[in-house]
């Protein structure tokens, strides 16, 4: 990565390959994380008390439905990681694009000492 100013950036195709790919695997275990919050979501175990019964919900509430859960949690992160894909593989992209014009560009030019 090297950079251009203060607002621009560049990034080489392969970092941006491998961000892409470490973007994608990062989002697969996400899912799964969020898809095991359901196996946590209903706590039991606490007993008959009522603060037991009370001590249950929070904790269920810490897993799925509460301000902080961990589905909210989750949640966030997974919608930054996706951003991030996204902006790699539109580096990519954009690479891609470039290049393929170029190729065109210089097709049936004529090199210098040929």
């Amino acid at each position: 990565m090297t950079g251009l100013s203060s607002d621009h950036f560049a990034l080489d195709f392969d970092t941006a390959a491998r961000m892409a790919s470490a973007c994608k695997a990062l989002l697969d275990e996400l899912a799964a994380a969020l898809r095991s919050v359901e196996v946590v979501k209903d706590a039991k175990g606490m007993g008959t008390l009522q603060s037991g019964i009370d001590l249950a919900a929070k904790f269920s509430k810490k897993a799925v439905g509460g301000e902080d859960s961990l589905e909210k949690s989750l949640n966030s992160h997974i919608q930054v990681v996706t951003e991030m894909r996204d902006f790699f593989q539109k580096c990519l992209d954009s690479y891609s694009g470039v290049d393929a014009s170029n190729a065109v560009m210089l097709t049936g030019q004529d090199l210098p000492g040929s």
